[in-house]
Protein backbone atom coordinates (compact mmCIF):
# COMPACT_ATOMS: atom_id res chain seq x y z
CA UNK A 1 0.00 0.00 0.00
CA UNK A 2 2.78 2.64 0.72
CA UNK A 3 4.24 1.78 -2.64
CA UNK A 4 1.26 2.36 -4.24
CA UNK A 5 0.70 5.99 -2.22
CA UNK A 6 4.26 6.89 -3.26
CA UNK A 7 3.71 5.90 -6.99
CA UNK A 8 0.28 7.64 -7.32
CA UNK A 9 2.13 10.65 -5.37
CA UNK A 10 5.00 10.62 -8.23
CA UNK A 11 2.45 10.59 -11.26
CA UNK A 12 0.13 13.49 -9.48
CA UNK A 13 2.98 15.90 -8.82
CA UNK A 14 4.24 14.93 -12.59
CA UNK A 15 0.51 16.07 -14.13
CA UNK A 16 0.74 18.88 -11.76
CA UNK A 17 3.93 20.20 -13.69
CA UNK A 18 1.99 19.68 -16.89
CA UNK A 19 -0.41 21.69 -15.20
CA UNK A 20 1.73 24.14 -14.58
CA UNK A 21 3.83 24.36 -17.82
CA UNK A 22 0.30 24.69 -19.61
CA UNK A 23 -0.97 27.99 -17.78
CA UNK A 24 2.68 29.49 -18.12
CA UNK A 25 2.32 28.61 -21.67
CA UNK A 26 -1.04 30.69 -22.23
CA UNK A 27 0.87 33.71 -20.01
CA UNK A 28 3.27 33.06 -22.52
CA UNK A 29 1.17 33.44 -25.63
CA UNK A 30 0.07 37.18 -24.51
CA UNK A 31 3.55 38.18 -23.59
CA UNK A 32 4.90 37.14 -26.68
CA UNK A 33 1.70 38.92 -28.57
CA UNK A 34 1.91 41.67 -26.31
CA UNK A 35 5.36 43.21 -27.04
CA UNK A 36 5.69 41.74 -30.59
CA UNK A 37 2.42 44.07 -31.41
CA UNK A 38 4.30 46.51 -29.57
CA UNK A 39 7.28 46.26 -31.59
CA UNK A 40 5.36 46.74 -34.67
CA UNK A 41 3.79 50.45 -33.51
CA UNK A 42 7.04 51.25 -32.55
CA UNK A 43 8.50 50.69 -36.05
CA UNK A 44 5.36 52.13 -37.56
CA UNK A 45 5.87 55.45 -35.79
CA UNK A 46 9.38 55.21 -36.31
CA UNK A 47 8.29 54.77 -40.24
CA UNK A 48 11.09 52.39 -41.04
CA UNK A 49 9.70 49.36 -43.08
CA UNK A 50 8.14 46.67 -41.64
CA UNK A 51 10.24 44.00 -43.97
CA UNK A 52 9.06 41.03 -45.97
CA UNK A 53 7.43 39.33 -42.57
CA UNK A 54 6.06 42.69 -41.39
CA UNK A 55 3.39 43.56 -43.46
CA UNK A 56 1.93 39.88 -43.52
CA UNK A 57 2.01 39.88 -39.84
CA UNK A 58 0.05 42.88 -39.48
CA UNK A 59 -2.50 41.92 -41.76
CA UNK A 60 -2.54 38.71 -40.22
CA UNK A 61 -2.76 39.92 -36.54
CA UNK A 62 -5.73 42.75 -37.65
CA UNK A 63 -7.65 39.74 -39.26
CA UNK A 64 -7.60 37.90 -35.76
CA UNK A 65 -8.21 40.64 -33.88
CA UNK A 66 -11.45 41.71 -36.34
CA UNK A 67 -12.46 38.21 -34.74
CA UNK A 68 -11.32 38.03 -31.28
CA UNK A 69 -12.37 41.77 -30.13
CA UNK A 70 -16.05 41.14 -31.07
CA UNK A 71 -18.21 40.12 -28.05
CA UNK A 72 -19.62 37.05 -27.94
CA UNK A 73 -22.65 35.90 -25.17
CA UNK A 74 -21.27 34.69 -21.54
CA UNK A 75 -17.88 36.40 -22.16
CA UNK A 76 -16.31 40.00 -22.40
CA UNK A 77 -15.30 38.97 -26.09
CA UNK A 78 -14.63 36.30 -28.26
CA UNK A 79 -10.58 36.35 -27.61
CA UNK A 80 -11.78 35.54 -23.49
CA UNK A 81 -13.95 32.86 -25.03
CA UNK A 82 -11.27 31.40 -26.81
CA UNK A 83 -8.51 31.62 -23.07
CA UNK A 84 -11.20 30.31 -21.00
CA UNK A 85 -11.50 27.17 -23.27
CA UNK A 86 -7.90 26.73 -23.28
CA UNK A 87 -7.76 26.68 -19.87
CA UNK A 88 -10.95 24.46 -19.44
CA UNK A 89 -9.27 22.21 -22.06
CA UNK A 90 -5.72 21.93 -19.68
CA UNK A 91 -7.93 21.25 -16.85
CA UNK A 92 -9.86 18.24 -18.32
CA UNK A 93 -6.71 16.69 -19.74
CA UNK A 94 -4.61 17.05 -16.77
CA UNK A 95 -7.33 16.23 -14.43
CA UNK A 96 -8.48 12.86 -16.31
CA UNK A 97 -5.19 11.75 -17.87
CA UNK A 98 -2.73 8.59 -16.60
CA UNK A 99 -5.24 8.01 -13.53
CA UNK A 100 -6.32 4.74 -13.12
CA UNK A 101 -10.23 4.13 -13.06
CA UNK A 102 -10.86 3.96 -9.55
CA UNK A 103 -12.82 6.21 -6.73
CA UNK A 104 -9.94 7.27 -4.62
CA UNK A 105 -7.27 7.52 -7.74
CA UNK A 106 -10.07 10.06 -9.26
CA UNK A 107 -10.69 11.90 -6.13
CA UNK A 108 -7.28 12.33 -5.34
CA UNK A 109 -6.72 13.94 -8.41
CA UNK A 110 -9.33 16.36 -8.33
CA UNK A 111 -8.01 17.81 -4.73
CA UNK A 112 -4.76 18.40 -6.35
CA UNK A 113 -6.42 20.15 -9.34
CA UNK A 114 -8.22 21.85 -6.65
CA UNK A 115 -5.27 22.98 -4.88
CA UNK A 116 -3.63 24.03 -7.96
CA UNK A 117 -6.47 26.42 -9.16
CA UNK A 118 -6.47 28.08 -5.63
CA UNK A 119 -2.65 28.97 -6.60
CA UNK A 120 -4.03 30.37 -9.89
CA UNK A 121 -6.92 32.42 -8.48
CA UNK A 122 -4.59 33.76 -5.94
CA UNK A 123 -1.94 34.83 -8.65
CA UNK A 124 -4.94 36.49 -10.91
CA UNK A 125 -5.96 38.27 -7.90
CA UNK A 126 -3.04 40.01 -6.84
CA UNK A 127 -3.60 44.13 -7.19
CA UNK A 128 0.52 44.06 -7.49
CA UNK A 129 0.45 41.51 -10.21
CA UNK A 130 3.89 40.90 -12.62
CA UNK A 131 1.11 40.42 -15.38
CA UNK A 132 0.31 44.40 -15.67
CA UNK A 133 4.23 44.95 -16.65
CA UNK A 134 4.07 41.30 -19.18
CA UNK A 135 1.16 41.73 -20.49
CA UNK A 136 -0.42 45.03 -19.58
CA UNK A 137 -3.39 43.64 -18.23
CA UNK A 138 -3.79 44.67 -14.85
CA UNK A 139 -6.04 43.14 -11.72
CA UNK A 140 -9.22 44.55 -12.51
CA UNK A 141 -8.86 43.18 -16.61
CA UNK A 142 -8.14 39.86 -14.45
CA UNK A 143 -11.01 39.65 -12.51
CA UNK A 144 -13.33 37.79 -15.20
CA UNK A 145 -10.50 34.97 -15.13
CA UNK A 146 -9.89 34.96 -11.86
CA UNK A 147 -14.36 34.28 -11.10
CA UNK A 148 -13.52 31.66 -13.55
CA UNK A 149 -11.09 30.04 -11.75
CA UNK A 150 -12.89 30.33 -8.90
CA UNK A 151 -15.81 28.56 -9.91
CA UNK A 152 -13.33 25.34 -11.36
CA UNK A 153 -12.11 25.47 -7.84
CA UNK A 154 -15.28 24.62 -6.38
CA UNK A 155 -16.15 22.14 -8.98
CA UNK A 156 -12.70 19.86 -8.17
CA UNK A 157 -13.65 20.61 -4.55
CA UNK A 158 -17.03 19.14 -4.71
CA UNK A 159 -16.35 16.06 -7.36
CA UNK A 160 -12.87 15.53 -4.69
CA UNK A 161 -15.60 15.10 -1.71
CA UNK A 162 -18.08 13.47 -3.18
CA UNK A 163 -16.25 10.53 -4.88
CA UNK A 164 -14.12 9.97 -1.42
CA UNK A 165 -17.85 9.89 0.32
CA UNK A 166 -18.93 8.02 -2.10
CA UNK A 167 -15.61 5.29 -1.69
CA UNK A 168 -15.68 5.31 1.90
CA UNK A 169 -19.02 5.00 2.35
CA UNK A 170 -19.20 1.63 0.51
CA UNK A 171 -16.01 0.45 2.49
CA UNK A 172 -18.65 0.99 5.89
CA UNK A 173 -15.65 3.57 7.28
CA UNK A 174 -17.54 6.98 6.75
CA UNK A 175 -17.95 7.56 9.93
CA UNK A 176 -14.26 6.99 11.23
CA UNK A 177 -12.66 8.85 8.37
CA UNK A 178 -14.90 12.16 9.05
CA UNK A 179 -13.87 11.83 12.25
CA UNK A 180 -10.14 12.30 11.84
CA UNK A 181 -8.56 16.12 12.59
CA UNK A 182 -7.78 16.28 8.97
CA UNK A 183 -11.44 15.13 7.58
CA UNK A 184 -13.02 17.91 9.93
CA UNK A 185 -10.93 20.68 8.69
CA UNK A 186 -11.53 19.13 4.89
CA UNK A 187 -15.06 19.84 6.22
CA UNK A 188 -14.41 22.90 7.29
CA UNK A 189 -12.69 24.05 4.30
CA UNK A 190 -15.82 22.80 2.26
CA UNK A 191 -18.23 25.06 3.93
CA UNK A 192 -15.41 28.00 3.77
CA UNK A 193 -14.77 27.37 -0.01
CA UNK A 194 -19.02 27.10 -0.83
CA UNK A 195 -18.98 30.99 1.16
CA UNK A 196 -16.89 32.02 -0.99
CA UNK A 197 -18.69 30.90 -4.11
CA UNK A 198 -22.23 31.49 -3.43
CA UNK A 199 -21.14 35.72 -2.29
CA UNK A 200 -19.37 35.98 -5.74
CA UNK A 201 -22.12 34.39 -7.77
CA UNK A 202 -25.30 36.18 -5.96
CA UNK A 203 -24.31 38.43 -3.28
CA UNK A 204 -21.69 40.75 -5.27
CA UNK A 205 -24.21 42.17 -7.16
CA UNK A 206 -27.03 43.35 -4.15
CA UNK A 207 -24.19 44.21 -1.51
CA UNK A 208 -20.62 44.54 -2.44
CA UNK A 209 -19.42 45.10 1.15
CA UNK A 210 -20.87 42.14 2.71
CA UNK A 211 -19.68 40.00 -0.47
CA UNK A 212 -16.01 41.57 0.15
CA UNK A 213 -16.14 40.59 4.04
CA UNK A 214 -17.64 37.01 3.42
CA UNK A 215 -15.37 36.61 0.57
CA UNK A 216 -12.45 37.40 2.13
CA UNK A 217 -12.91 35.50 5.55
CA UNK A 218 -14.49 32.96 3.75
CA UNK A 219 -10.89 32.67 2.25
CA UNK A 220 -8.59 33.11 4.90
CA UNK A 221 -10.58 30.18 7.10
CA UNK A 222 -10.66 27.87 3.80
CA UNK A 223 -6.87 28.03 3.13
CA UNK A 224 -5.76 27.62 6.80
CA UNK A 225 -8.14 24.69 6.98
CA UNK A 226 -6.70 23.43 3.58
CA UNK A 227 -3.64 23.14 5.55
CA UNK A 228 -4.51 21.38 8.20
CA UNK A 229 -6.18 19.06 5.71
CA UNK A 230 -2.76 18.08 4.05
CA UNK A 231 -0.25 18.90 7.13
CA UNK A 232 2.43 16.68 5.95
CA UNK A 233 5.36 18.47 3.71
CA UNK A 234 6.62 14.97 2.36
CA UNK A 235 3.20 14.73 0.60
CA UNK A 236 3.90 18.62 -1.04
CA UNK A 237 0.08 19.91 -0.64
CA UNK A 238 1.09 21.57 1.92
CA UNK A 239 3.91 23.31 0.42
CA UNK A 240 1.23 24.18 -2.40
CA UNK A 241 -0.62 26.15 0.35
CA UNK A 242 2.12 27.73 2.14
CA UNK A 243 3.39 29.25 -0.99
CA UNK A 244 -0.11 30.23 -2.01
CA UNK A 245 -0.55 32.13 1.24
CA UNK A 246 2.50 33.55 1.35
CA UNK A 247 2.11 35.33 -2.15
CA UNK A 248 -1.79 36.65 -0.71
CA UNK A 249 0.53 37.91 2.41
CA UNK A 250 3.12 39.66 0.63
CA UNK A 251 0.53 41.41 -1.90
CA UNK A 252 -1.60 42.51 1.73
CA UNK A 253 1.37 43.92 2.77
CA UNK A 254 2.08 45.66 0.35
CA UNK A 255 -1.24 47.14 -0.16
CA UNK A 256 -1.32 48.00 4.00
CA UNK A 257 2.09 49.49 3.35
CA UNK A 258 0.78 52.17 0.94
CA UNK A 259 -1.81 53.20 3.20
CA UNK A 260 0.22 54.03 6.01
CA UNK A 261 2.80 56.07 3.59
CA UNK A 262 0.54 58.24 1.43
CA UNK A 263 -1.64 59.46 5.05
CA UNK A 264 -3.02 62.53 3.97
CA UNK A 265 -6.25 64.92 4.53
CA UNK A 266 -8.59 64.98 1.81
CA UNK A 267 -11.82 67.45 1.20
CA UNK A 268 -15.33 66.26 0.44
CA UNK A 269 -17.09 68.46 -1.76
CA UNK A 270 -21.12 67.60 -2.83
CA UNK A 271 -22.30 67.42 -6.65
CA UNK A 272 -25.50 67.63 -8.31
CA UNK A 273 -27.59 64.46 -8.25
CA UNK A 274 -25.40 62.51 -5.48
CA UNK A 275 -21.69 63.59 -6.72
CA UNK A 276 -19.19 63.86 -4.42
CA UNK A 277 -15.82 64.96 -4.98
CA UNK A 278 -12.71 64.18 -3.53
CA UNK A 279 -9.71 66.15 -3.37
CA UNK A 280 -6.24 64.34 -1.47
CA UNK A 281 -3.87 66.84 -0.43
CA UNK A 282 -0.87 63.97 -1.48
CA UNK A 283 -0.62 62.73 -4.67
CA UNK A 284 0.73 59.02 -4.91
CA UNK A 285 3.55 57.69 -6.72
CA UNK A 286 2.94 57.51 -10.56
CA UNK A 287 -0.76 58.94 -10.01
CA UNK A 288 -1.89 59.84 -13.09
CA UNK A 289 -5.37 60.69 -14.93
CA UNK A 290 -7.20 57.36 -16.41
CA UNK A 291 -5.59 54.75 -13.49
CA UNK A 292 -7.20 54.41 -10.22
CA UNK A 293 -6.80 53.99 -6.36
CA UNK A 294 -8.86 52.09 -3.15
CA UNK A 295 -9.49 54.99 -1.40
CA UNK A 296 -9.38 54.90 2.68
CA UNK A 297 -11.96 57.86 4.33
CA UNK A 298 -12.09 56.18 8.43
CA UNK A 299 -14.76 59.16 9.34
CA UNK A 300 -17.13 57.41 6.57
CA UNK A 301 -16.07 53.70 7.01
CA UNK A 302 -13.16 52.95 9.46
CA UNK A 303 -12.45 49.46 7.86
CA UNK A 304 -12.97 49.92 4.29
CA UNK A 305 -11.39 50.96 1.12
CA UNK A 306 -12.80 51.14 -2.07
CA UNK A 307 -11.86 52.04 -5.75
CA UNK A 308 -11.88 55.34 -7.62
CA UNK A 309 -10.64 56.58 -10.87
CA UNK A 310 -8.23 59.48 -10.84
CA UNK A 311 -9.79 61.87 -13.24
CA UNK A 312 -7.24 65.16 -12.12
CA UNK A 313 -3.74 64.82 -11.39
CA UNK A 314 -2.58 67.71 -9.52
CA UNK A 315 -4.35 67.92 -7.23
CA UNK A 316 -5.75 63.66 -7.36
CA UNK A 317 -9.01 64.23 -7.98
CA UNK A 318 -12.11 61.54 -7.63
CA UNK A 319 -15.53 61.98 -8.36
CA UNK A 320 -17.85 59.62 -6.91
CA UNK A 321 -21.61 59.05 -7.96
CA UNK A 322 -23.92 57.57 -4.97
CA UNK A 323 -25.21 54.36 -4.80
CA UNK A 324 -25.45 51.96 -2.03
CA UNK A 325 -23.06 51.39 0.56
CA UNK A 326 -19.96 53.35 0.98
CA UNK A 327 -20.78 56.10 -1.55
CA UNK A 328 -24.09 57.02 -0.63
CA UNK A 329 -22.63 57.20 3.12
CA UNK A 330 -19.61 59.34 1.77
CA UNK A 331 -22.23 61.77 -0.21
CA UNK A 332 -24.36 61.95 2.83
CA UNK A 333 -20.90 63.08 4.68
CA UNK A 334 -20.01 65.49 2.50
CA UNK A 335 -23.71 67.19 2.11
CA UNK A 336 -23.79 67.20 6.34
CA UNK A 337 -19.74 69.25 5.79
CA UNK A 338 -19.12 70.47 2.56
CA UNK A 339 -15.75 71.65 2.03
CA UNK A 340 -14.95 69.42 5.17
CA UNK A 341 -11.00 67.98 5.49
CA UNK A 342 -11.02 64.77 6.63
CA UNK A 343 -8.37 62.03 7.31
CA UNK A 344 -7.87 59.82 4.35
CA UNK A 345 -5.47 57.75 2.57
CA UNK A 346 -5.01 56.05 -0.45
CA UNK A 347 -3.54 52.50 -1.94
CA UNK A 348 -2.49 52.53 -5.65
CA UNK A 349 -2.30 53.60 -8.45
CA UNK A 350 -3.51 50.59 -10.02
CA UNK A 351 -4.39 49.79 -13.93
CA UNK A 352 -3.02 49.67 -17.30
CA UNK A 353 -3.87 51.39 -20.74
CA UNK A 354 -2.58 52.50 -23.79
CA UNK A 355 -0.37 55.89 -23.92
CA UNK A 356 -2.85 58.10 -25.69
CA UNK A 357 0.20 60.21 -26.79
CA UNK A 358 0.97 57.09 -29.39
CA UNK A 359 -1.73 57.87 -31.09
CA UNK A 360 -2.90 60.08 -33.37
CA UNK A 361 -6.72 60.20 -33.06
CA UNK A 362 -7.75 59.49 -29.62
CA UNK A 363 -11.64 58.32 -29.97
CA UNK A 364 -13.01 58.69 -25.56
CA UNK A 365 -16.73 57.17 -25.46
CA UNK A 366 -18.19 57.40 -21.77
CA UNK A 367 -21.95 57.00 -20.60
CA UNK A 368 -22.43 58.24 -16.76
CA UNK A 369 -19.53 57.71 -14.28
CA UNK A 370 -17.49 55.95 -16.82
CA UNK A 371 -16.66 59.92 -17.45
CA UNK A 372 -14.12 59.65 -14.55
CA UNK A 373 -11.87 57.63 -16.73
CA UNK A 374 -12.25 58.75 -20.52
CA UNK A 375 -11.75 62.79 -18.45
CA UNK A 376 -8.82 60.64 -16.58
CA UNK A 377 -7.39 59.75 -19.90
CA UNK A 378 -8.23 63.11 -21.96
CA UNK A 379 -6.65 65.26 -19.33
CA UNK A 380 -3.78 62.30 -19.20
CA UNK A 381 -3.37 63.69 -23.08
CA UNK A 382 -4.12 67.44 -23.47
CA UNK A 383 -1.77 68.11 -20.61
CA UNK A 384 1.17 67.02 -22.42
CA UNK A 385 0.23 67.83 -25.47
CA UNK A 386 1.98 71.01 -26.96
CA UNK A 387 0.43 73.52 -29.48
CA UNK A 388 2.46 71.87 -32.44
CA UNK A 389 0.85 68.87 -32.08
CA UNK A 390 -1.40 67.61 -34.59
CA UNK A 391 -3.28 64.50 -32.89
CA UNK A 392 -7.16 64.94 -32.66
CA UNK A 393 -9.24 63.86 -29.78
CA UNK A 394 -12.84 62.84 -30.09
CA UNK A 395 -14.66 63.35 -27.06
CA UNK A 396 -18.40 61.67 -26.48
CA UNK A 397 -20.54 61.83 -23.27
CA UNK A 398 -23.59 60.60 -22.77
CA UNK A 399 -25.60 61.41 -18.92
CA UNK A 400 -29.09 60.84 -17.40
CA UNK A 401 -29.27 64.56 -16.53
CA UNK A 402 -28.09 67.98 -16.83
CA UNK A 403 -26.81 67.90 -13.17
CA UNK A 404 -23.69 65.48 -13.98
CA UNK A 405 -22.45 67.79 -16.41
CA UNK A 406 -21.68 70.32 -13.00
CA UNK A 407 -19.09 66.98 -11.69
CA UNK A 408 -16.61 67.69 -14.33
CA UNK A 409 -16.94 71.56 -14.98
CA UNK A 410 -13.08 71.75 -14.69
CA UNK A 411 -12.31 68.83 -17.41
CA UNK A 412 -15.37 70.70 -20.15
CA UNK A 413 -13.59 74.05 -20.04
CA UNK A 414 -10.10 72.45 -20.60
CA UNK A 415 -11.89 70.47 -23.73
CA UNK A 416 -13.57 73.64 -24.70
CA UNK A 417 -10.01 75.47 -24.71
CA UNK A 418 -8.32 72.79 -26.62
CA UNK A 419 -11.89 72.77 -29.47
CA UNK A 420 -11.20 76.07 -30.23
CA UNK A 421 -7.92 75.07 -31.79
CA UNK A 422 -9.52 72.18 -33.46
CA UNK A 423 -7.97 69.62 -31.04
CA UNK A 424 -10.65 68.58 -29.96
CA UNK A 425 -14.42 67.17 -30.76
CA UNK A 426 -17.08 67.11 -27.97
CA UNK A 427 -20.12 65.35 -27.72
CA UNK A 428 -22.20 65.85 -25.15
CA UNK A 429 -25.47 63.74 -24.87
CA UNK A 430 -28.34 64.29 -21.75
CA UNK A 431 -30.60 61.08 -22.11
CA UNK A 432 -33.06 62.75 -20.15
CA UNK A 433 -34.90 66.02 -20.51
CA UNK A 434 -34.42 68.33 -17.43
CA UNK A 435 -37.23 68.42 -15.03
CA UNK A 436 -38.15 71.86 -13.81
CA UNK A 437 -40.15 73.07 -10.80
CA UNK A 438 -41.43 76.24 -9.62
CA UNK A 439 -39.17 75.66 -5.91
CA UNK A 440 -35.90 75.06 -7.71
CA UNK A 441 -32.84 76.39 -5.61
CA UNK A 442 -31.18 77.13 -8.98
CA UNK A 443 -32.62 76.67 -12.86
CA UNK A 444 -36.09 77.80 -14.53
CA UNK A 445 -39.53 77.19 -12.85
CA UNK A 446 -41.30 75.71 -15.68
CA UNK A 447 -41.30 73.85 -18.58
CA UNK A 448 -42.56 75.95 -22.05
CA UNK A 449 -45.87 74.62 -21.70
CA UNK A 450 -46.04 75.99 -18.48
CA UNK A 451 -46.08 73.35 -16.19
CA UNK A 452 -44.05 71.69 -13.75
CA UNK A 453 -42.52 68.46 -13.53
CA UNK A 454 -43.74 66.20 -10.94
CA UNK A 455 -41.98 62.88 -9.24
CA UNK A 456 -43.25 60.78 -11.62
CA UNK A 457 -41.45 62.04 -14.87
CA UNK A 458 -37.68 62.19 -12.83
CA UNK A 459 -38.51 65.81 -10.50
CA UNK A 460 -38.75 66.29 -6.71
CA UNK A 461 -42.18 66.29 -5.22
CA UNK A 462 -44.18 69.42 -4.80
CA UNK A 463 -43.32 71.20 -1.59
CA UNK A 464 -46.22 72.19 0.95
CA UNK A 465 -47.00 75.76 1.57
CA UNK A 466 -44.93 75.62 4.61
CA UNK A 467 -41.47 73.83 3.10
CA UNK A 468 -42.15 76.56 0.50
CA UNK A 469 -42.18 79.65 2.55
CA UNK A 470 -38.68 77.60 4.40
CA UNK A 471 -37.28 77.38 1.03
CA UNK A 472 -37.98 81.12 -0.15
CA UNK A 473 -35.81 81.48 3.24
CA UNK A 474 -32.92 79.49 2.44
CA UNK A 475 -32.64 80.18 -0.88
CA UNK A 476 -28.89 80.89 -2.05
CA UNK A 477 -28.63 84.74 -3.01
CA UNK A 478 -27.11 83.36 -6.53
CA UNK A 479 -30.67 82.34 -7.44
CA UNK A 480 -31.30 86.01 -7.08
CA UNK A 481 -28.83 87.83 -9.40
CA UNK A 482 -27.98 84.95 -11.51
CA UNK A 483 -25.53 81.99 -11.52
CA UNK A 484 -23.56 82.84 -14.37
CA UNK A 485 -22.28 86.45 -12.91
CA UNK A 486 -20.41 84.48 -10.07
CA UNK A 487 -16.81 83.32 -9.55
CA UNK A 488 -15.79 80.16 -9.84
CA UNK A 489 -14.91 79.43 -6.05
CA UNK A 490 -18.17 81.83 -5.15
CA UNK A 491 -20.11 79.15 -7.84
CA UNK A 492 -18.88 75.81 -5.77
CA UNK A 493 -20.14 77.15 -2.67
CA UNK A 494 -23.53 78.64 -3.56
CA UNK A 495 -23.99 74.94 -5.33
CA UNK A 496 -23.01 73.30 -1.86
CA UNK A 497 -25.46 75.65 0.12
CA UNK A 498 -28.06 74.76 -2.59
CA UNK A 499 -27.63 70.78 -2.45
CA UNK A 500 -27.73 71.14 1.33
CA UNK A 501 -31.51 72.99 1.26
CA UNK A 502 -32.61 70.60 -1.57
CA UNK A 503 -31.38 67.07 0.48
CA UNK A 504 -33.01 68.26 3.53
CA UNK A 505 -36.23 69.71 2.00
CA UNK A 506 -36.27 66.52 0.40
CA UNK A 507 -36.12 64.98 3.82
CA UNK A 508 -39.52 66.89 4.82
CA UNK A 509 -41.47 66.22 2.00
CA UNK A 510 -42.58 62.65 2.43
CA UNK A 511 -39.23 61.16 2.68
CA UNK A 512 -39.71 60.55 -0.71
CA UNK A 513 -35.78 60.26 -3.16
CA UNK A 514 -36.22 63.37 -5.62
CA UNK A 515 -33.19 64.32 -7.69
CA UNK A 516 -31.06 67.48 -7.63
CA UNK A 517 -32.67 69.65 -10.09
CA UNK A 518 -30.90 72.14 -12.57
CA UNK A 519 -29.36 75.17 -13.22
CA UNK A 520 -29.42 76.13 -16.86
CA UNK A 521 -27.13 74.15 -19.00
CA UNK A 522 -24.57 77.26 -19.84
CA UNK A 523 -23.61 76.79 -16.02
CA UNK A 524 -23.09 73.44 -16.50
CA UNK A 525 -21.07 73.06 -19.91
CA UNK A 526 -19.57 75.63 -22.34
CA UNK A 527 -20.19 72.86 -24.83
CA UNK A 528 -23.85 72.37 -27.04
CA UNK A 529 -26.01 69.80 -25.33
CA UNK A 530 -27.84 67.33 -27.01
CA UNK A 531 -30.70 65.35 -25.84
CA UNK A 532 -31.12 62.09 -26.46
CA UNK A 533 -28.89 58.44 -27.04
CA UNK A 534 -25.91 59.13 -28.89
CA UNK A 535 -25.66 56.76 -32.10
CA UNK A 536 -22.17 55.43 -30.46
CA UNK A 537 -21.32 52.93 -34.06
CA UNK A 538 -21.93 55.60 -36.53
CA UNK A 539 -19.42 58.22 -34.36
CA UNK A 540 -17.03 55.67 -33.99
CA UNK A 541 -17.05 55.38 -37.81
CA UNK A 542 -17.23 58.53 -38.95
CA UNK A 543 -13.98 59.35 -36.89
CA UNK A 544 -12.00 55.79 -38.09
CA UNK A 545 -13.31 56.67 -41.66
CA UNK A 546 -11.56 60.58 -41.44
CA UNK A 547 -8.32 59.08 -40.66
CA UNK A 548 -5.10 58.32 -42.78
CA UNK A 549 -4.07 54.51 -43.43
CA UNK A 550 -1.05 55.67 -41.89
CA UNK A 551 -2.14 56.53 -38.93
CA UNK A 552 -3.23 55.27 -35.65
CA UNK A 553 -6.50 55.22 -33.70
CA UNK A 554 -6.70 54.45 -30.27
CA UNK A 555 -11.06 53.94 -29.04
CA UNK A 556 -11.34 53.54 -25.52
CA UNK A 557 -14.99 53.13 -23.95
CA UNK A 558 -16.20 53.11 -20.27
CA UNK A 559 -19.98 52.58 -19.30
CA UNK A 560 -23.34 50.72 -19.30
CA UNK A 561 -22.98 46.92 -21.00
CA UNK A 562 -25.09 48.13 -23.98
CA UNK A 563 -22.61 50.46 -25.02
CA UNK A 564 -19.94 48.75 -24.22
CA UNK A 565 -21.07 46.02 -26.31
CA UNK A 566 -21.96 48.50 -29.41
CA UNK A 567 -18.56 50.27 -29.08
CA UNK A 568 -16.35 46.83 -28.60
CA UNK A 569 -18.46 45.02 -31.68
CA UNK A 570 -18.40 48.27 -34.14
CA UNK A 571 -14.59 49.21 -33.37
CA UNK A 572 -13.85 45.52 -34.28
CA UNK A 573 -15.56 45.34 -37.83
CA UNK A 574 -13.43 48.71 -38.59
CA UNK A 575 -9.93 46.83 -37.77
CA UNK A 576 -8.62 45.80 -41.44
CA UNK A 577 -5.91 45.37 -43.03
CA UNK A 578 -6.19 48.65 -45.71
CA UNK A 579 -6.95 50.91 -42.67
CA UNK A 580 -5.35 52.57 -40.16
CA UNK A 581 -3.96 50.69 -37.03
CA UNK A 582 -6.85 50.74 -34.13
CA UNK A 583 -6.46 50.20 -30.30
CA UNK A 584 -9.35 49.24 -28.59
CA UNK A 585 -9.53 49.60 -24.73
CA UNK A 586 -12.39 48.91 -22.90
CA UNK A 587 -12.23 49.89 -19.01
CA UNK A 588 -14.70 47.28 -17.74
CA UNK A 589 -14.41 46.97 -13.52
CA UNK A 590 -15.03 43.70 -11.99
CA UNK A 591 -16.45 44.76 -8.53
Amino acid sequence: MAAFFAQRQMVVEKMMMYFAAGICGLIAIFVILHWTRWLCARLERSKKPLGVLGRPFVATSRFVRNLLVRRLPGFKSAGHGLLVFGYVAINAVVAFSNVDISLPNFAARFGWMAEANISLAVFLALKNTPLACITAYSYERLNCLHQIVGYTIFVFMVLHAAFYTSYFSSQGRLLSIYSQRGQIAAIVAGFAFLSVTLSATFVRRIWYELFYITHISGWVIGIVAVGFHQPHLAEKALIVTLLTSSMWCLDRLIRASKLLYYRQEATLHPLPDGGTKIVMRKAPAGAEPGKHCFVWIPAVRRFETHPFTIHHGSPVEFTVKAENGFTRDLHKYAVAHPGAAVRASVDGPYGTFPDPMEFDKIVLIAGGGGATFTFGLAANLLERMNDESRKCLVFVWAVRAHENLFWFRKQLEMLRTHAHSAKANVSIYVTRAPPTIPELPYGHGQNDNGSSSSSEDGGSPPLSPVDAEKHSARLPAAASRGWGALSEKDLEKEMERAIETRIELADTSNKRNSKSNIMSSQVYSSHPVKIGRPDVASLIRDAIATTPQDQRVLVAACGPKAMMRDVRNTTARLIVGDGPAIELHCEEFGW
